[in-house]
């Protein structure tokens, strides 16, 4: 039965994208215009991750990695399963396609079907995950929930208008992209992170945790209303939104319910993860958010930018039954991610404490928690690369209409997710394992590192489950290691280079101590850091990289580009 639905969806999702053909505009764009998107997407998403680091920077000031924010990450947990649950049911990947194969008239009626129908959802979901919350919460987090479960209840209860909000947000970012305004599309993670910074900084103060979630609720409100003025320039949203077409709304959730499923196992994994660090001592939550939410940059920058710009044109290739470029493109931008990621990955591993002494190290946020953290975010960065590939590899794999295997494998990497955490956990006491990791990651004798089980068995079940996707992509498609094979090794030998040259540097000038002032932590990570790259650089060149020349031709393209209206102005003149 559940086979039969998956092909259902996978048959339908493919003719939306061949009927919508020649209409899908926004998947013809030229070679340049894709280019200028995923720019666009990349700048954004590091202006988004600084301000996302600045903000982490604030909470580690104010709290440190300690019980409060501990309750603050958990009080998150309901509303983003709630979101992921409900907010991926209208995501961009089945709306954008439906807009673009209906007239003006007809888009209009759709918009307001979909936010009727999502307006429902989230408020029956969304009642159910409020009245629940008090008995979910006290049997996940059982130690935060004996100590305040009244407030942690009430955190949790006022984060759930942010999943709502961003479900909005969904929908408009829709319209957005499909009418191709990818800056104002690109600004809305920025905003939010305003919102919590805001939150924060004055929020707080006078209110306590309440205070800073509700800017986190202000700041999912401006992800959405930043994009309302234009889509009511656009003629939506012109009157009171009705249920026109019951038909298309349904038929939209069925195809979105996979997918869906897919982040819903994610998120249930993770939210398993964090159950688990909750009994542990108290701030592993924050040490294991902390940790995330710095790979996390790199992730969305290199990963989350190919994996994004690269799903238009795999859906288009794919729908117009130009299999080569098809696969051409997903092994293009997988070798991409993977000249990026393995050189960072090295470096991520040497810098790591220098890394989080630069973004958190402030106030409350002592040296202990910089070395936990700093451990913890090494062991992420060890999956950075696989991450980077699940990401396009699902997006291959959707925009060829085969979601059933992005559940499976999802579901899959979920179990074995939890069941390698609370294996790991059961190893802490064991010496001749974690005493090992201990001393691997230079955190012997700190207090709260079984933590550290916990993002190794995040990062080793990622990596397991990009291999048994990019083996069943392979099954299907055929070519892909063999075109990625060279990419791999080069960027192998480059992060060895990358690693090794960053590490001699700091033993050269030092390494970062108690006593070490930001200036001067900046100043060693800085320089080793640049040693490093230059070292990837030169072995990336030895070596001939295609990627390398790629990425080389592709600036000195852009920078001529800049330059020559300049130079025939002044030939003319």
């Amino acid at each position: 039965m559940m086979m039969q639905f998956f092909r259902s969806g996978r048959d339908t999702l493919r003719d939306t994208y061949v009927s919508a053909g020649n209409a899908l505009s926004f998947l013809t764009v030229e070679v340049r215009g894709l280019q200028a998107a995923a720019y666009i997407l990349a700048l954004s998403s590091f202006l988004s991750s600084i301000l996302a680091l600045l903000r982490d920077r604030i909470l580690a000031h104010l709290f440190g990695a300690g019980p409060e924010l501990d309750m603050y990450y958990a009080a998150f947990r309901i509303p983003d399963l709630v979101f992921i649950a409900v907010g991926a049911l209208v995501s961009a990947y089945m709306l954008i396609p439906e807009f673009a194969r209906r007239d003006d008239a007809s888009q209009k009626k759709y918009l307001d079907t979909v936010i009727v129908g999502f307006s429902l959802l989230a408020a029956i979901i969304g009642g159910v995950a409020a009245f629940a919350a008090p008995t979910l919460l006290a049997y996940f987090f059982p130690t935060l929930a004996a100590a305040s479960l009244d407030e942690l209840t009430l955190l949790t209860r006022i984060l759930l208008l942010q999943a709502t909000l961003l479900g909005f947000s969904n929908i408009a970012a829709a319209i957005t992209q499909f009418k191709h305004r990818y800056t104002l599309y690109a600004a809305s993670p920025i905003v939010y992170n305003f919102g919590i910074i805001a939150g924060a900084l004055w929020l707080y103060p006078q209110f306590g945790l309440n205070g800073l979630v509700w800017g986190v609720v202000a700041g999912a409100a401006l992800h959405v209303l930043i994009q309302i003025p234009s889509i009511f320039k656009d003629g939506f949203l012109r009157g009171v939104p009705l249920f026109y077409e019951p038909k298309a709304f349904f038929d939209t959730i069925r195809l979105s319910l996979p997918r869906a499923l897919a982040l819903s196992m994610n998120q249930l994994a993770f939210f398993g993860l964090l159950s688990l660090a909750g009994a542990l001592s108290a701030g592993s939550i924050s040490v294991f958010m902390f940790a995330y939410n710095l790979q996390g940059v790199p992730l969305s920058i290199i990963g989350a930018s190919f994996a994004t710009a690269a799903f238009p044109t795999l859906a288009y290739a794919f729908s117009r039954g130009e299999s080569h470029i098809f696969l051409q493109q997903v092994c293009l931008a997988a070798r991409q991610i993977l000249f990026w990621s393995l050189p960072l990955i090295s470096l991520m591993l040497v810098l790591r404490a220098h890394i989080v002494r630069t973004v958190l190290g402030s106030g409350a946020f002592d040296w202990t928690d910089t070395r936990l953290t700093a451990a913890a975010f090494a062991l992420f960065a060890l999956s950075l690369a696989a991450q980077g590939l699940s990401l396009l590899l699902i997006r291959a794999f959707y925009a060829s209409g085969r979601t059933l295997a992005p559940f499976l494998v999802s579901g899959g990497t979920a179990l074995l997710t939890l069941f390698l955490g609370t294996t790991f956990l059961r190893m802490v006491g064991n010496p001749s394992a974690g005493n090992f990791l201990e001393a691997f990651l230079r955190v012997e004798g700190i207090p709260g590192t079984a933590v550290l089980m916990l993002a190794l068995a995040y990062a080793a079940s990622s990596i397991v489950g990009v291999l048994v996707l990019a083996l069943y992509f392979e099954s299907r498609f055929g070519t892909f290691f063999a075109e990625t094979k060279r990419a791999w090794w080069e960027s192998l030998v480059a992060a060895i280079g990358a690693g090794a040259a960053a590490y001699m540097t700091l033993h050269a000038i030092g390494d970062i101590t108690l006593s070490s002032t930001l200036a001067s932590v900046v100043i060693r990570g800085g320089t080793a850091g640049l040693v490093g790259c230059v070292a990837a650089a030169l072995v990336y060149y030895l070596l001939g990289s295609r990627e390398f020349a790629e990425n080389i031709g592709a600036l000195r393209k852009r920078i001529w580009r800049d330059v020559e209206p300049v130079a025939s102005a002044e030939q003319s003149a």
